[in-house]
């Protein structure tokens, strides 16, 4: 029911009275318009009133998937995660999931639902955290006693496909790489070094700052990586991908070309005054390495971008630019650096990560070290 307060000047005030919620306490939306003509006016009322009856929550008992996950989203996402968490969460629901299962009602879905969901998204790209998704929604409605039973319990993880080895350059193909580097921009020359010798993540390279560089022991302090918020369009420094930051220790003549680098970003920023647009968080600058020309964050898309023009421009072997930090990794297998120096140096959470992701290179290795023997027999 719509009630209209004439507010004079042509506006007016439209109550629309949705009747009360659970606690008993009345529920009420106010809009105030402005109307040309009683016509008008009338037309507007319809129509904010059908909207407020569109938009109010449902019963509980009711209440279908995709409104329950607005407040799983508010509740406990947007409480308890990272803003990167909730993108990738975003991203999962936008693609699939909603689709699937947002118009049933939520007490309504059984185990053979979710069966037969993954039946039918088996070959679905991010597959493992859609599943999270799943058992962290259905958990809550149960833990919040919006349904009497979690119908993804003892519906096992879907398997599947297991991941190609990754794409990597070899040693000849990297001496190649810092060669032509010589010839781009210094910025571009400096972010693929970041990636290729010390094993960085593009994030990871566009969240370095001066204070992390330490050209005394030559190590970069890697704690951070740079995120930007699709709902804000902000930028923001987020923790490394397993919260644990680490040193990551360069070659001398590496630090002195990015100490040469950041001397020059330090005068042009001078040279700029007000024109210069740096990151901002609560009021203080955040000096970052990686910027545009007007010091604006360099988005980590335009990282990826910049590799893919190095590389067809030279015409280099046709790899991502985060392959770079897997050509990093492989050529310290090939050199027998021990693995758990190479987990530490990635940022790996544990070293099973490490073994399992370039267990195929040491394999090769153990086959070089049975030819040795081909002499002898």
């Amino acid at each position: 029911m719509a009630y209209v307060e004439d507010l004079g000047n042509g506006k007016h005030k439209v109550y629309v009275d949705l009747g009360r919620d659970s606690f008993g306490k009345r529920k009420r939306r106010t809009k105030t318009i402005t109307a040309t003509s009683q016509r008008n006016l009338n037309k507007q009322v319809r129509e904010f009133e059908l909207k407020c009856l569109q938009e109010q929550d449902e019963p509980i008992d009711n209440i279908t998937f995709g409104s329950f996950v607005n407040k799983w989203m508010k509740n406990h996402v947007d409480v308890n995660l990272t803003l990167t968490s909730k993108d990738t969460y975003t991203h999962v629901l936008d693609n699939h999931i909603l689709d699937h299962f947002g118009k049933m009602k939520l007490k309504d879905i059984k185990k053979y639902h979710i069966v037969e969901f993954f039946t039918i998204n088996k070959d679905k790209p991010l597959l493992p955290v859609t599943y999270m998704v799943l058992k962290s929604i259905f958990s809550k409605a149960f833990e919040w006693e919006v349904i009497s039973y979690n119908p993804t319990n003892g519906v096992k993880e879907p398997k599947y496909k297991t991941k190609r080895p990754p794409s990597f350059l070899t040693e000849d193909e990297i001496s190649h790489v810092i060669s032509v580097l010589d010839n781009v921009y210094p910025k571009h020359r400096i972010m693929v070094k970041l990636a290729l010798i010390g094993g960085l993540r593009r994030a990871e390279v566009a969240g370095v700052r001066e204070g992390c560089i330490n050209y005394e022991e030559n190590y970069i302090y890697v704690d951070k990586q740079l995120r930007y918020d699709k709902h804000t369009g902000a930028f923001y420094l987020a923790p490394v991908k397993n919260k644990k930051p680490r040193k990551v220790y360069f070659p001398e003549t590496f630090m002195k070309e990015l100490k040469s680098y950041v001397t020059d970003l330090k005068k042009r920023k001078m040279q700029m005054g007000n024109l210069w647009k740096p990151l901002e968080i609560e009021g203080k600058e955040i000096n970052l390495i990686i910027v545009k020309e007007d010091g604006y964050p360099a988005h980590v898309n335009s990282i990826s971008n910049e590799w893919r023009k190095i590389v067809r421009r030279y015409d280099l072997k046709d790899v991502s630019f985060h392959d770079l930090r897997h050509s990093c990794a492989s050529l310290m297998v090939k050199k027998n650096i021990n693995f758990k120096v190479i987990q530490e140096r990635l940022g790996h959470a544990n070293i099973g990560i490490t073994l399992n992701t370039y267990s195929h290179l040491e394999e090769e290795q153990h086959i070089e070290g049975a030819d040795v023997f081909n002499g002898i027999l």
